[in-house]
């Protein structure tokens, strides 16, 4: 699995784990346990411990992110439900790093843990002068939202390896047809 991290905070990353929302099919990247503690790992967030896993809750968690955040930007109100799943998880303990003995640190957690950890850090986004630099991306089939910290607030794009790299062979390929003609 090919997991992008270009959302400039986990939470949002985590939201886009499901890409492509407006298609009839959206494209799911998470499948099983395994594919959660991969991203969890590639994430840098930490190591998930083995242990009972709720799988349809991290779904329902990830869901729930993503529908408070477009809410935001959509300017209405989050569901209730989703405020009590994100308040509720967020008042769980969270992964906390262990500084080990050469000096380095690791992370190590049940996947609730995890939840707890990206349900605060969607609150802290929520609390905080960057929520008014979330933003979707400009290709219309593309569902991920990212925090802009361009200079400028000018990012129009989820990253440049997919979605902008697209735009702009698009805008080329228009300019070599119209200077065609």
């Amino acid at each position: 699995m090919s997991f992008v991290f270009v959302s400039g905070r986990p939470s949002l990353d985590y939201a886009g784990t499901l890409k492509w929302r407006r298609r009839d099919q959206g494209e799911e990247q998470l499948h099983s346990p395994a594919d959660l503690a991969s991203w969890a790992s590639l994430a840098s967030l930490g190591d998930l411990t083995d242990g009972p896993v709720d799988f349809a809750a991290a779904i329902s968690a990830r869901e729930a992110i993503y529908r408070v955040i477009r809410s935001r930007l959509d300017g209405a109100a989050p569901a209730v439900t989703d405020v009590g799943l994100i308040n509720a998880l967020a008042r769980g303990p969270r992964l906390t790093p262990t500084l080990l003995a050469d000096g380095h640190l690791t992370r190590t957690g049940t996947t609730e843990e995890l939840l707890a950890t990206l349900a605060a850090d969607l609150l802290d986004l929520l609390s905080s002068d960057e929520i008014n630099r979330v933003k979707g991306c400009a290709n219309n089939d593309c569902t991920r939202l990212y925090v802009d910290a361009s200079r400028l607030g000018n990012r129009q794009w989820c990253g440049m390896a997919e979605c902008g790299n697209r735009a702009k062979v698009s805008a080329f390929r228009a300019r070599r047809r119209t200077s065609a003609n």
